[in-house]
């Protein structure tokens, strides 16, 4: 088949889910089929070496930059469209106009759409088509909305909620299938708009990457990701003041290490300190994954599935997370993982793990099983395959 494959990030390098994902689809997607990729770039690197890499998969890429400045801008001219700001950021016409092009000079089987943020650019077009939503975007901002204790984050997020609320189930009635990430998010969505189009596509992980090693090695707790990230530093906030505190008040030899990029100044002051260890843009989360007694992860609100913890869980990393954060993966409390409400829970958990250590051990063993069992790239791979199926028989 010839298929059109957009996203409105460059699915490389492979850091982050919106990258990750879009990433191992297309490289299956490209063994037995022609796909075309269109995306954004607006990184600081040179895009070519990426596209370079993406068209080892066998795909031919079109490539746009995006300047942030310009795009951000466009959003305050065009906010009385009242579309949702993530909707306009991405909304640009030389994007609209490519795919344009390509969807008049050339025939495509079937389009895929990466995020609601690329929906615009496929939603009219005469081919049977998927919307990859991921996530219930109506039901992540109205969670961060209530989560935020900034006010400008909480305008921004109510502003985002409200428009939202019209835009997303306008959108989802475009095209033949709207896949989701987790059931949570599934059944919002009916109750939102009741379609027979949303179906579940998981996100997977490298299970013969993220492997574990060693139990007796593991020494540290641990916290991975884009520590940029508004949701991360809420995460990192609570873990700082609040729960790592308390933790080594308890199991005083307990240390706290904080692995990702753009890490914030309070963070590299704590680090100096020795409050915690940091390290910053490294190649690789394994080693630190292998190294963990505990991934602490107190997740707040949000919708979708938390990708960190399908590597660390894949690893046989023990967790403790929220309801919200085990949304998408359903592992059983006490069985795959540990899971609280409120900061003592939390921290109670944390304290279990780092002392019993038979304990310890079985949720390590029970994680990495659910993980290869519910959450191997192949299984999402067979998933694909069988939604391509679904939407070209129906046609």
């Amino acid at each position: 088949m010839n298929i059109l494959f957009l996203t409105p990030r460059l699915p490389y390098p492979l850091i982050g889910g919106d990258r990750i994902k879009p990433y191992h689809l297309l490289s299956h997607l490209a063994k037995n089929h022609s796909v075309t990729l269109v995306s954004f770039y607006q990184g600081k690197h040179d895009w070519r070496q990426y596209q370079k890499e993406l068209e080892k998969l066998g795909i031919e890429v079109f490539i746009l930059p995006l300047n942030p400045i310009k795009a951000g801008l466009s959003c305050l001219f065009r906010i009385y469209q009242l579309k949702p700001l993530e909707i306009l950021y991405y909304l640009q016409s030389e994007y609209h106009k490519l795919v344009n092009e390509l969807l008049t000079t050339r025939k495509y089987d079937i389009g895929f759409s990466f995020f609601m943020r690329t929906a615009e650019y496929l939603k009219k077009a005469d081919i049977p088509k998927v919307l990859i939503a991921e996530d219930c975007r109506v039901l992540y901002q109205y969670r961060s909305f209530k989560e935020s204790k900034s006010i400008p984050q909480k305008a921004i997020r109510l502003y985002e909620h409200l428009t939202l609320k019209l835009y997303e189930p306008k959108t989802m009635k475009y095209f033949d299938r709207d896949t989701f990430v987790s059931t949570e998010d599934i059944d919002y969505m009916k109750s939102v708009l009741p379609l027979d189009t949303y179906r579940l596509i998981t996100n997977g992980t490298e299970v013969d990457k993220f492997v574990p090693d060693d139990f007796s090695k593991r020494h540290t707790i641990l916290f991975t990701g884009n520590l940029g990230l508004w949701a991360n530093r809420m995460m990192m906030d609570r873990i700082i003041y609040s729960i790592f505190p308390a933790i080594k008040k308890a199991v005083p030899n307990a240390t706290l290490t904080f692995v990702g990029a753009r890490a914030p100044e309070y963070v590299k002051e704590l680090h100096q300190s020795g409050f915690l260890t940091l390290y910053e843009n490294v190649p690789d989360f394994v080693p630190y994954l292998q190294q963990a007694r505990l991934f602490l992860h107190p997740h707040l609100g949000a919708s979708g599935i938390q990708n960190k913890l399908l590597e660390a869980m894949s690893a046989g990393c023990p967790v403790v997370t929220t309801h919200s954060g085990n949304q998408g993966i359903h592992g059983v409390h006490n069985e795959h993982l540990m899971i609280g409400v409120e900061d003592e829970e939390i921290i109670e958990h944390s304290i279990d793990l780092l002392t019993n250590e038979a304990k310890a051990r079985k949720i390590s063993e029970n994680a990495r099983q659910l993980i290869v069992n519910n959450h191997s790239w192949q299984r999402v791979f067979n998933d694909l395959d069988k939604l391509i199926d679904e939407v070209l028989n129906a046609k």
